[in-house]
């Protein structure tokens, strides 16, 4: 018997490992199974794999590569939901943001360690720590009469420029007037004003005795010169440190207070406000250059602050070595670019010489390598090379332009991948060659653009300024802390795929419901989608080259779009507006029609511009939303919608949102009732093998349909953000408010060719754009065939806790009732069904959100809820969705 034991526990443990690496083995597979189903845009699926792993008994291995599939692996904290120009003291130990509006901006000094004490609220802008991080500067601005003026006439003028742009240039201008340089003791609390006279002052910079502060001053109605200026506490004026003509910004201080390097502009950095008038002018003949001023090519300066000698150098992009012993720019001559060492004490060495652009050096802490992007063929990539010029080596080959890199330590860089308008941060690991996602909301679908980073001394910490919640249209920017040294949790990874689960469940489900009267409809008519049109369609454009409308392209794109539209049996229409810069003297959208059988009356635009900047043909910028515009207008010609589409090609968006401004302009004196409008733009670039592209939107509803039309129609996986700048739905946001869809590329403006000549239809994804033109047939169906946000909500009458609310009847003919919900955050969510515009609802509290939407006897509710929170008695804070 002992012996059948002995020989059954040594069987065991024989067989032990190889169940545990059969185990692994699955785990592993399992693993490669859920992220095929998250790149498939399979959420639910890949949610929920991922769930089952992390709670299986190997789940702790899996943390790391589902955190970084998710969200973030390392812990980040918000410092505030509102600040700006976020930077740390040199000695890591401090945090200072802007925040508040303009009449009273404030810059906050929090501390890192510990509670997040304020350490001191500085009634100013600009401030800059001392090499020691015992003092700040700061430039404080005491509002008067003129200031207020200059404000009010900011607030009160029109969305458009010019009259914007002069009443910004004007506020700008009395600010650098009247500001002063405090300078602030933080251990004493002490402040000190600086004796400035009556400069124009900006850009502070501390040196290395944490007394002198340096500022880029000028006087009032200097027009040729700037100079950079010297000043402590006990000086009774400042010093000049530059005596030349033209102008010096931006003073940057070396560490051991040695060398002050200061840019020179090619523009003026204090401009005299101009009027109205002076600023329409300006925008289409430029004022020539004054006596005096830079040349074009860039240059900045070096002064010995010791002799005071300044040494003007032909380059840009210049930085100063941790040390301060050596600065690296980059230097311009012709068609040659070259990397530039100059030691501070000694003679400049050229690097690198090369054709290909480069940019933004960097130093290593040792000061022996260099690190700085270079575009070799059409996209910014990132290389590394020392100080001898040899061992060039490339650090990326991502398809999105890589910039703006910075060591964080001997081993690690910290860079960007992306354009401006949606920057996100990578660590990349030299030794090991790994690059590692920074910062995310670990959300599914909303995207976080990021705008500025900052690592401590250590390497440990990074702070970032970014819109975590993908909203790019309130002014409320972030700032966030990530540690290094703090990666996310079991528990807090397993909570973020808890919620992303519950979010996604609900988007999935929801967008069944809303949809289930006219899916069979949607199907048929997105059937007929057929990619080899999108290309003739593209071909067909793209055969016209740049149709910027200054290019004879213009016009012919402009001839080609009607005839599409009639050849799909529309009756378009030419909506020509005169223009100063057009080949012709005048430029034309074009218009397709498909009247409302029910209430057409009711009008839904979808729209994308067809002109191209003048450098090239701009394939996916705008000939993509083009293309998958007259592939909507196709598919729905003929079959009508309760309410009006519009289908409007828009001229000139390169040239100033020009054709959609004069559509919004002609809509309102027209008294035309736009309802809700899409805008599609650049969305046939992909960046990798997934179809996928960004919802652009101001309208939850509408962001939510088009998710909803995308996961159920198409193979479009679709990602958010609240976004319209620059684009020409700002047009139809400043004049209609919260109506706006649309869709754009993902990452947004991630397409390297993005306004280049390389902007080429061998760079398009054709799929992805019918698949797109799917997903805006689909949402018109459903916008077009629902009823629209009620109108007017309010509360009329208090009675205790019950509260008698009304809104304006909807106008859709098919109408038949409302639905009304009620509750708090904490409580349950009543529902309740009426057939008139109003409602008593019966045990409500201050704080409780009433939501109405209309219905129509077809079973489709209206798109958007209007929304009224609950006050006191007898008032209430009305949310209406327009």
């Amino acid at each position: 018997m002992i012996k059948k034991i002995l020989v059954l526990t040594i069987l065991l443990l024989l067989l032990t490992p190889i169940a545990i690496i059969n185990g692994q083995e699955t785990s592993t597979a399992d693993l490669r199974a859920a992220n095929e189903a998250w790149n498939n845009g399979n959420y639910v699926t890949a949610l929920r794999s991922y769930l089952r792993l992390l709670q299986s008994q190997t789940g702790d291995q899996f943390v790391e590569p589902i955190a970084l599939q998710t969200g973030e692996l390392f812990y980040t904290e918000e410092v505030t939901a509102d600040g700006r120009v976020p930077r740390l003291s040199p000695d890591g130990s401090l945090i200072a943001y802007e925040t508040g509006n303009a009449q009273a901006i404030v810059t906050r000094l929090i501390q890192v360690a510990g509670e997040r004490t304020v350490v001191a609220e500085l009634p100013g802008t600009g401030a800059v720590f001392s090499p020691s991080g015992k003092k700040v500067a700061y430039l404080k601005v005491t509002q008067n009469e003129e200031l207020k003026k200059a404000q009010a006439a900011l607030d009160n003028a029109s969305a458009q420029p010019p009259a914007r742009i002069a009443a910004l240039q004007m506020l700008n201008y009395l600010q650098m007037k009247y500001a002063v340089v405090i300078l602030r003791d933080l251990q004493t609390r002490q402040e000190t004003e600086l004796q400035t006279g009556n400069l124009l002052k900006a850009s502070l910079a501390f040196v290395a005795d944490n007394d002198t502060v340096y500022f880029a001053g000028a006087r009032e109605g200097e027009t040729t010169r700037s100079d950079i200026y010297a000043v402590t506490r006990t000086s009774a004026q400042p010093v000049a440190v530059t005596e030349s003509e033209g102008f010096k910004t931006a003073p940057v201080v070396d560490p051991a207070g040695k060398v002050l390097l200061f840019n020179i502009p090619g523009s003026n950095p204090f401009p005299q406000p101009r009027s109205t008038g002076q600023t329409q002018r300006s925008q289409t003949s430029p004022q020539a250059a004054p006596a005096g001023s830079q040349p074009t090519s860039p240059r900045f300066g070096i002064i010995d602050l010791a002799s005071r000698k300044v040494t003007i150098v032909n380059g840009t992009a210049f930085t100063l070595s941790t040390d301060g012993a050596a600065v690296a720019y980059v230097a311009r001559t012709g068609q040659e670019n070259s990397l530039i060492w100059l030691p501070i004490d000694g003679e400049a060495m050229t690097l690198l010489k090369t054709t290909d652009r480069i940019d933004a050096p960097a130093f290593a802490p040792d000061g022996q390598r260099l690190v700085y992007q270079r575009m070799t063929r059409d996209d910014w990539e990132l290389y590394l090379i020392q100080r001898d010029g040899k061992g060039e080596a490339r650090l990326t080959r991502e398809i999105q332009h890589d910039v703006l890199p910075r060591f964080i330590s001997g081993t690690q860089l910290l860079a960007m991948v992306g354009e401006p308008r949606h920057r996100r941060s990578y660590l990349y690991d030299l030794t090991t060659g790994a690059r590692t996602r920074l910062f995310h909301n670990n959300t599914v679908r909303t995207i976080s653009p990021e705008y500025s980073w900052m690592a401590s001394p250590d390497g440990l910490l990074v702070l970032i300024w970014a819109e975590r919640d993908g909203d790019t249209v309130s002014p409320e920017r972030g700032v966030y802390l990530v540690h290094l040294d703090r990666r996310v949790t079991k528990a807090e990874l397993l909570a973020r795929l808890e919620r992303n689960l519950a979010a996604e469940t609900s988007l999935q489900s929801e967008g069944q419901r809303i949809y289930a009267p006219i899916a069979a409809d949607v199907r048929r008519v997105v059937e007929q989608a057929s990619v080899n049109r999108i290309f003739e369609y593209e071909k067909a454009l793209f055969d016209f080259d740049s149709k910027h409308i200054t290019r004879p392209g213009n016009r012919k794109a402009a001839e080609y779009l009607f005839g599409a539209y009639k050849s799909f049996g529309y009756e378009p229409q030419y909506q020509c507006f005169e223009s100063r810069t057009a080949l012709d003297g005048k430029t034309c959208n074009v218009l397709a029609t498909l009247r409302g059988s029910e209430n057409p009356e009711l009008v839904y635009v979808v729209g994308s511009h067809f002109d191209s900047v003048t450098a090239g043909p701009g394939a996916d910028d705008d000939t993509s939303g083009t293309a998958a515009l007259l592939e909507a207008a196709r598919m729905l010609a003929g079959h009508p919608m309760p309410a009006t589409i519009i289908f409007a090609s828009f001229t000139g968006e390169e040239g100033g949102l020009l054709g959609s401004r004069e559509f919004v302009r002609r809509a309102q004196a027209d008294k035309t009732k736009i309802t809700a409008a899409l805008n599609n733009d650049m969305i046939g670039w992909a960046n990798d093998n997934r179809l996928d592209n960004t919802i652009r939107y101001t309208n939850a509803g509408i962001r939510d349909i088009q998710h909803a039309a995308a996961s159920l129609f198409t193979r479009l996986i679709t990602y958010d953000a609240r976004y319209h700048r620059g684009t020409d739905a700002t047009a139809f946001f400043e004049t209609f408010g919260d109506i706006l869809g649309g869709i754009g590329s993902y990452p947004v403006l991630g397409n390297p060719h993005y306004h280049t000549a390389t902007d080429l239809l061998e760079t398009i994804n054709h799929q992805l754009i019918t698949e797109t033109s799917k997903t805006t047939v689909a949402t018109l169906m459903l916008l077009a065939s629902s009823p629209s946000p009620v109108r007017d909500l309010k509360a009329v009458n208090y009675y205790g806790d019950a509260a008698e609310l009304s809104w304006a009847p909807s106008t859709e003919k098919s109408v038949v009732g409302y639905i009304v919900t009620y509750g708090s955050d904490s409580g349950p969510i009543k529902r309740l069904k009426v057939g008139a515009p109003r409602v008593t609802l019966r045990s409500v509290k201050p704080g409780m959100v009433v939501s109405v939407k209309a219905i129509n006897r077809r079973g489709l509710e209206g798109w958007d809820w209007s929304r009224i929170t609950i006050t006191q008695p007898a008032s209430a804070n009305i949310s209406t969705a327009k």
